[in-house]
């Protein structure tokens, strides 16, 4: 009797000791994988300094400007948010490159928002939600030349209609001329006036979608108005839509 009970005693307690050391290696395992797998989470998203925009940077400044001025700022961001052209050494870039837009604060700045031949904007001074169209006009159609960058005019449009007769009517009742030819302003000191029959007008983009198409089929003619103000007529209620340009 005494001698199995000591069989059981061992066996039990050989029982125990497995139990302990199975756990033990299965608990030191799950602690290695989780050490493991926490590395990996931090490796994953290790913070890289990149700089940002501290204030808005207007469209053509240069890097060098960037700089000495102190517009952008390093912050810090997850290692794969980040984009490959990030900069994150402001003596890698060439101080004569220049923004080709604006950028907003907070925005990372990338190697690829600057270029070496970036413009600040065109030699046409297009008014903001406009576009420019160049039509051509003969100089009985653009009032001799007295048509200059600056004036506003009315643009009339002569065409055949559906029933063959032809009518004149206003295509455009105020837009401002841009240029003539490749001329933006007039020299007031010597009048120097441009003979091209290219006028580069401002329109909306309803109005520059009927300004080309009537271009391809009728006369475009150019009136003045008294004191450069179309505004000032009391013009006819008749314009051309693009349906009647069409047909």
């Amino acid at each position: 009797m005494k001698l199995r009970t000591s069989h059981l005693l061992t066996s039990t307690r050989n029982q125990t000791i497995a139990i302990v050391l199975a756990s033990l290696v299965i608990g030191f395992g799950t602690y290695l994988y989780l050490i493991n797998y926490q590395a990996n989470i931090e490796r994953e998203n290790s913070l890289v300094p990149v700089y940002v925009a501290s204030s808005q940077i207007p469209s053509g400044t240069s890097f060098e400007e960037i700089r000495s001025r102190n517009l952008v700022t390093r912050a810090n961001f997850p290692k794969d948010s980040i984009p490959n052209t990030a900069i994150t050494a402001l003596a890698s870039v060439e101080g004569s490159l220049k923004s080709k837009g604006v950028l907003e604060p907070g925005q990372i700045i990338l190697s690829s928002y600057f270029q070496a031949d970036a413009r600040t904007d065109v030699s046409l001074k297009i008014p903001q939600g406009m576009l420019a169209v160049t039509i051509s006009v003969d100089d009985v159609s653009r009032v001799g030349n007295f048509v200059l960058p600056g004036s506003r005019v009315v643009l009339f449009a002569t065409g055949s209609g559906s029933s063959g007769t032809v009518a004149t009517k206003i295509l455009i009742p105020n837009t401002l001329v841009l240029g003539i030819g490749n001329q933006t302003d007039l020299n007031t000191s010597t009048l120097t006036l441009n003979p091209s029959p290219l006028v580069t007008i401002a329109v909306t983009p309803r109005d520059a979608q009927k300004v080309i198409l009537a271009a391809q089929s009728m006369k475009l003619s150019l009136a003045l108005a008294y004191n450069n103000d179309p505004e000032s007529l009391l013009l006819p209620i008749s314009r051309i839509s693009l349906t009647e340009i069409s047909s």
